[in-house]
């Protein structure tokens, strides 16, 4: 599992530990636990919170659960779900296109997410699972931080991503879940290193935004150790920023500062 924290997006970037300290003091906001999802997420206006657009805080508690959409069944996928709501959690993170053989071992019920390997020709039977499972999320009062695809899949030398593919992609899970409490988040565990891969994932972002009209925050999730969504830090789309201690957190901790300016 990925140690990752959700910080909100200081356009000026002040200082990651303010935005850090504030998480801290959020962690004293109750969660909503089983129920309903009171409303859709918005950046609160001083930058430093997540809010829903009654103006209530809200406290970002993941969970990562990766394969939820490619491994599980919708039996197990609801105990899941249900266990994690009544733990109060706020947030699982999932995706569409997983890590571990997500192109070319079908979910539960047999179903490929793509035709082809081809992000512009989605299978309507593989989504249709995901479906139910935002739904019951939802009935449950968790948001699914939801990755388009694994960082892999887009990375320069893989011929899976292309801008033109991405934007279709994302134009089509925007409109598909237009109306659903999810957060978006880009990168899946990868930086972003060439001009290739920076303008397919501007073209992820630009599909999911033409897709719900803007409706949902968008994020980029790292590759650890010690990264953040900084390197993105001039993204319009880039609502708040994610980062990654990773699993030399340990390591890595010992001799680097907590927190860089």
């Amino acid at each position: 599992m990925n140690n990752l924290v959700a910080v909100c997006r200081d356009r000026t970037w002040k200082s990651l530990a303010i935005a850090l300290s504030t998480i801290v003091l959020m962690a004293s906001v109750a969660t909503p636990g089983i129920g309903a999802v009171r409303g859709r997420l918005q950046v609160a206006p001083d930058g430093r919170h997540l809010q829903y657009v009654d103006g209530a805080p809200f406290f970002y508690l993941g969970d990562t659960a990766w394969e939820l959409f490619h491994r599980l069944n919708r039996e197990e996928a609801n105990r899941y779900l249900e266990d994690r709501a009544r733990k109060g959690f706020t947030v699982i993170q999932a995706v569409a296109l997983a890590e571990i053989d997500g192109l070319t071992v079908p979910n539960a019920y047999g179903a490929l997410p793509l035709t082809g390997n081809d992000p512009s020709r989605p299978n309507e039977d593989y989504f249709r699972h995901v479906d139910f499972i935002v739904a019951r999320a939802e009935a449950l009062g968790l948001f699914i931080g939801f990755l388009p695809t694994w960082g892999k899949y887009w990375k320069t030398g893989d011929d899976c991503f292309t801008p033109d593919k991405a934007r279709a992609f994302g134009r089509f899970l925007g409109r598909r879940y237009r109306d659903r409490p999810v957060i978006w988040i880009l990168g899946g565990d990868q930086n972003v290193v060439t001009s290739q891969e920076r303008a397919t994932i501007d073209a992820l972002a630009a599909g999911l935004k033409e897709g719900d009209g803007g409706a949902h925050l968008i994020t980029f999730h790292p590759r650890g150790p010690g990264q953040s969504s900084r390197q993105l830090q001039d993204a319009p789309w880039l609502d708040f920023h994610m980062s990654q201690s990773s699993h030399a957190a340990r390591a890595w901790s010992s001799t680097h500062p907590a927190v860089r300016p």
